[in-house]
């Protein structure tokens, strides 16, 4: 081989060798961010639930605290009743 030749053939080498390190490095970047986006989706999703169900107990608590003032508003009646019939 000529010296020409060598150096047509190095430069068909790196060219191949960049071709393939810039695929690869793209095909990572796309994988990375691809995953990122599933990641902060089943984030956005694991918060949702979390607060779903606080939110859910909180109601709860307050059907019952709700219902339990009314019972006690009623006694409060019942005993405001008998003090006005004295």
């Amino acid at each position: 081989m000529m010296p020409e030749d060598y150096m047509k053939k190095n430069i068909e080498m790196w060219e191949q060798f960049t071709n393939t390190y810039m695929n690869s490095m793209f095909g990572m970047v796309e994988r990375t961010m691809s995953q990122s986006q599933a990641f902060k989706e089943q984030m956005d999703k694991v918060v949702n639930d979390a607060v779903s169900s606080q939110m859910e107990a909180a109601m709860s608590t307050l059907n019952v605290m709700q219902s339990q003032m009314e019972d006690l508003s009623k006694k409060m009646d019942e005993v405001l009743d008998k003090m006005e019939v004295k």
